[in-house]
């Protein structure tokens, strides 16, 4: 419940040794316009203590910035005391309050003193609980109290850094045992020991400063292991010009940080704003906001900054809320830069910006969208997409091609079929049998039917069969459909104009194969409906219609040629007989699922003898190979 980046301790060591400089010039005289007798500025240079506290903050404001709750920083100086700058409480856990407090710490002194006593007061600050530890319960679920200890100081050699992670340990050790014995009953100081937490483990991160033209005996050296995985040390030398980029750095695996640098956004120029570049800015976020970009990448590749470009938004619409997915707080990376603020200015006014992953063979594919919302600036990931583009249409088939799906009665058909909860016995199997009715034979494709593509030689047919059940007026409209279909078919005619103009070269083919299929559709579509009496009767009479002048000999050709076509597994579900008989008056519709189901499994083979000989042991091929040949 409370990870190690749930307590972190900054240690400052302010002894005399942070006050020499850095030795990393930087130009103070700025000036463009010099004349006769300009004398130049010198260029000045830090101090390792101005340079260790830049640092610390820098990488304070990103903590804060991006978590606003929950994770909690402390400042710790160190020389001849140690001077706690902050508590766990909400309240100190600002910018404000720590440069407040190190304000009153003022410049490195001269005097005795070290990082120990400073190291020491951190151990016992996270025993301290936090406002949200203190809160729990008795009776809750017991938590693991971890820490995290940043201690930016300068040693001689690694015996030196050993023997600090040495004195560290020990106080943690006399710090758990101090807390886990009992406290006496007469105590009555609510702030006392008595609320000391065990510390579980402790992440120690000592930071080595060194100037800039000056040599080192420390070397680095990863995590280690002390106390049987009490506590962790770390080791980091680095100069101290690059310290501010180092803790950049340690926050993103501390936090579980990712970087982003967004590139190609255009930004007028000072000196002519006519004129405009582009310019790069790296922002900070969630590691989980790069969780689709990451899929494809190596271990090495995952630790650098995803580069995204910037996609110019439409307009002031969108923001966060086109989002969709999950969001995530963003800070610049670099807050003092002209562009990083130029960004921040852009998306506090409202505005959106739509970010795409750069491809190399062109086309563009949005991935992030970034705006602000509250004041605070916000990182959604679109999944591919953009909410500026247009949904994708219906239908729009693979590869971009146009289908001839039936969209507009697929519409109707879910219209027709809605779920609505209904009281009563036996509900939900009226439901699912209506809409087996409806979609047992449903052709998916314009060109895969007729029937449906005849428009007004087929009504009221097609829309009064789905019915549930028929008045005889019904019927007797339905019957005249069909007396008009056999009439056209003797005189050897078929509505060919009816057809959309997609289909009429299409159907070139034989006008009797034309009617067969229009036949067996219509035979199709009456026995998925046939559940009452007088559907059965509308049935009959297709079937009466559909043999009416027909030879003997061209009977069996034709029923050779519907059972052929409505029995293959190509065929509309539903086509066929089923399992009924064509004469019965009962047909049950049976579809895909149920076919499946049903399907008759063929007998399995007879096993090989071998195997069968050999029982539960692994049968052995050609087992008298081996053995020599007996002469005769």
């Amino acid at each position: 419940m409370f990870p190690t980046n749930h307590k972190t301790i900054f240690v400052l060591d302010h002894t005399p040794y942070f006050g020499i400089s850095s030795d990393n010039p930087i130009d103070f005289d700025v000036s463009k316009s010099r004349g006769p007798g300009y004398v130049p500025l010198p260029p000045v240079c830090k101090s390792l203590w101005t340079c260790s506290v830049e640092a610390a903050v820098e990488y304070c404001r990103i903590v804060w910035d991006l978590f606003p709750e929950g994770k909690l920083v402390r400042f710790i100086v160190s020389d001849s005391a140690a001077h706690i700058l902050n508590t766990w409480a909400i309240a100190q856990q600002n910018l404000t309050h720590v440069l407040n407090g190190l304000c009153l710490v003022g410049p490195v002194r001269r005097g005795a003193g070290g990082d120990v006593v400073g190291l020491c007061a951190a151990i016992e600050a996270l025993a301290e609980p936090t406002p949200t530890q203190a809160a729990r319960q008795p009776t809750d679920v017991p938590f693991q109290n971890r820490g995290r200890i940043v201690c930016i100081t300068s040693a001689r050699d690694d015996d030196s850094i050993r023997s600090l992670a040495e004195i560290a340990l020990n106080t943690l050790v006399s710090q758990n045992k101090k807390a886990s014995s009992p406290q006496p009953a007469t105590t009555t100081d609510a702030s006392t020991s008595s609320q000391s937490l065990v510390v579980h483990y402790c992440h120690l991160v000592i930071i080595n400063v060194t100037p800039e033209k000056a040599d080192t005996r420390v070397n680095s050296q990863p995590v280690i292991e002390m106390g049987g995985g009490l506590m962790g040390v770390e080791v980091i030398v680095c100069r101290a010009s690059v310290l501010a980029n180092l803790l950049g750095r340690l926050v993103l695996p501390h936090y579980r940080l990712a970087t982003t640098t967004v590139t190609g956004i255009p930004m007028k120029e000072e000196q002519n704003a006519s004129s405009s570049a582009n310019y790069d800015v790296e922002i900070i976020h969630s590691a989980e906001a790069h969780a689709g970009l990451r899929a494809l990448q190596t271990a090495a590749e995952s630790v650098e900054s995803v580069v995204l470009r910037w996609w110019t938004p439409r307009g002031a619409e969108g923001g966060a809320g086109g989002c969709n997915g999950p969001l995530w707080r963003v800070t610049p990376a670099d807050v003092a830069s002209r562009p990083s603020a130029c960004l921040v200015n852009f998306l506090l006014n409202g505005r959106s910006v739509t970010l795409e992953v750069p491809r190399k063979g062109g086309g563009r594919s949005a991935s992030h969208v970034l705006a602000a919302q509250g004041g605070e600036l916000w990182i959604g990931a679109l999944g591919g997409r953009t909410p500026y583009e247009d949904p994708p249409a219906l239908s729009e088939g693979a590869g971009g091609r146009v289908t001839d799906y039936r969209i507009k009665e697929f519409g109707a058909l879910m219209q027709q079929n809605k779920l609505h909860p209904l009281r009563g016995a036996g509900a939900n199997s009226r439901a699912r049998s209506r809409l087996q009715r409806h979609t047992t034979y449903w052709p998916l494709t314009i060109s895969s039917t007729l029937i449906f593509n005849l428009g007004s030689v087929m009504e009221p047919l097609t829309r009064l069969v789905v019915q549930e059940s028929l008045t005889e007026e019904e019927v007797d409209s339905c019957r005249g459909v069909l007396l008009s279909l056999l009439g056209m078919e003797s005189r050897h005619e078929f509505p060919t104009s009816q057809l959309p103009s997609n289909l009429r070269g299409k159907s070139s083919g034989r006008r009797e194969e034309q009617w067969r299929q229009v036949w067996g559709e219509l035979e199709a579509l009456v026995r998925a409906h046939s559940a009452s009496p007088a559907h059965r009767a509308l049935l009959r009479t297709l079937l009466e219609c559909r043999s009416h002048n027909n030879h003997n000999d061209g009977e069996s050709s034709r029923a050779s040629v519907i059972r052929a076509t409505t029995d293959s597994p190509l065929s509309p579900v539903g086509a066929g007989n089923g399992n009924g008989n064509s004469n019965s008056d009962v047909w049950a519709p049976r579809n895909v699922l149920d076919a499946l189901l049903g399907a008759p499994r063929p007998p399995r083979r007879q096993d090989f003898a071998g195997r069968m000989a050999a029982g539960n042991r692994v049968a052995t091929l050609y087992q008298h190979l081996q053995q020599e040949e007996t002469t005769h």
